[in-house]
């Protein structure tokens, strides 16, 4: 055998961390994350300090209520805009923007402008 030959089988390969079906044990402890929101808001930390309280972004999310009163406050503060918009303001995908639009516009909270965007209605059922 040469002597690159038996250089080459003589190195060890350092583990591949991609794979996974490698069963050597990887470097460093994991943090296990049950969702994006614990990560976001903190709550894996808040959670061992005091398992009993809620997570600030929790809180926000139960305050304000369904997706229907996520998708009004959105058009209150950004104004008349599409459902496409609404994905990229909210983080929604279209399945859930588009129910939350049409759910609004079957409860009347909104109606659609010329452009096609919908705008929030107020109380009277005139555009804001």
């Amino acid at each position: 055998m040469s002597k690159w030959l038996q250089a080459a089988k003589s190195q060890v390969a350092p583990p591949d961390n991609t794979d996974f079906t490698d069963k050597t044990p990887s470097e460093g402890p994991r943090q296990v994350v049950s969702s994006v929101l614990s990560v976001l808001s903190g709550a894996a930390e808040m959670s061992k300090a005091c398992p009993a309280s809620p997570s600030p972004a929790r809180e926000l999310i139960e305050a304000l209520g369904s997706d229907m009163d996520l998708y009004a406050e959105a058009l209150r503060i950004h104004g008349p805009m599409s459902y496409g918009q609404a994905m990229g303001v909210l983080g929604w995908g279209g399945t859930r923007a588009g129910q939350a639009q049409s759910n609004l516009r079957k409860a009347g909270r909104i109606e659609f402008n010329k452009l096609g965007r919908a705008v929030l209605l107020d109380q009277r059922g005139e555009p804001q």
